[in-house]
């Protein structure tokens, strides 16, 4: 018994001697997940993963996933960014633990696991960007200001084009599928260059930030 009991006090001094940075007596564990990802914002055609600033120097991604709001805040680990045909995250999380008898055992009056290693992958088409929060604002603000005045503009266009149609032929103001239809040309048309020109205006910000792709 004494010389099992100096076998064991001998084994279990290797094994605290030995453990450590080559996480003798444990096995790697991982564990994966992926999410499909919604935007949290979006403007003519492109999509935006927010940013907002956290504690030591790191960021938080906002993000949306069947309607309700995440985020994400790699404390740990590296968050890295991939071109893809869908938008997806990543979560990889990864320690090192003692999965038996045996090896806890030989750990004892050690840690039997690693903290966590968590790393995050962003796979993005090409028409999603990372912007700050302040960022997005201003491109918030620059599609309310693009649509403040759209509905005075559908206005005129549609009374302009109604009143050329009834120079041309009287009885359109008869014909109600004939100015409906004009109608919705107007509305098609408007849109189309607010959006045109809001889409200039996105663009050369996201250049400006040097995020444009």
């Amino acid at each position: 018994m004494i010389i099992v009991g100096l076998l064991l006090v001998l084994i279990d001094g290797i094994g605290m001697g030995m453990a450590g940075s080559k996480h003798l007596f444990m096995e790697k564990q991982t564990m994966k997940k992926t999410v499909q990802l919604s935007s949290k914002s979006s403007v003519v055609g492109k999509s935006f993963i927010v940013t907002t600033n956290a504690k030591n120097g790191t960021f938080n991604y906002h993000y949306t996933w069947k309607n309700k709001n995440y985020r994400v805040n790699p404390k740990d680990g590296a968050t890295h960014f991939e071109k893809g045909d869908k938008a997806v995250l990543k979560e990889q999380i990864s320690n090192y633990q003692a999965t038996n008898f045996f090896d806890k055992f030989m750990l004892v009056g050690l840690t039997t696991q690693t903290e966590p290693n968590v790393e995050y992958t962003f796979v993005l088409p090409d028409n999603w960007y990372i912007i700050t929060k302040q960022q997005n604002d201003e491109i918030q603000k620059m599609i309310a200001e693009s649509k403040a005045g759209m509905d005075d503009k559908i206005k005129k266009g549609v009374t302009d084009a109604i009143e050329a149609e009834v120079k041309k032929n009287p009885d359109y103001l008869k014909d109600k599928d004939a100015q409906k239809d004009t109608q919705n040309k107007i509305v098609q048309q408007v849109t189309g260059e607010i959006n045109d020109d809001l889409t200039q205006k996105v663009d050369k910000k996201l250049t400006e930030w040097n995020v444009a792709k």
